[in-house]
């Protein structure tokens, strides 16, 4: 049996832990922005705009090695497809 379930490596899975721990990271730095009022400086001091951009990264990174080892890769993209077109038509509904 696989001691490490849902990890980079593993049989079972493998990425989903680091996905979900990307996915999470990205959650602290939306959270900041949203109680900073939009403001990309936190009172930390740091900068959430490189925050923010850097754990989109990771998150991107995250899924695609996910989908990739778990042979879901045409799937996800065709619904990543899909959704974006959503998006973009309820942006342009609101300008």
């Amino acid at each position: 049996m696989d001691e490490r379930p849902y990890a980079i490596g593993s049989e079972q899975w493998p990425g989903l832990a680091k996905m979900a721990e990307e996915a999470g990271e990205l959650t602290q730095v939306v959270g900041k922005l949203i109680a900073a009022g939009g403001a990309d400086r936190h009172y930390d001091g740091s900068d959430l705009r490189r925050r923010l951009a850097d754990e989109c990264g990771d998150v991107l990174a995250a899924v695609r090695f996910f989908a990739e080892a778990n042979g879901l890769t045409e799937e996800v993209e065709a619904r990543a497809a899909a959704k974006t077109d959503t998006f973009r038509r309820w942006h342009a509904r609101r300008g």
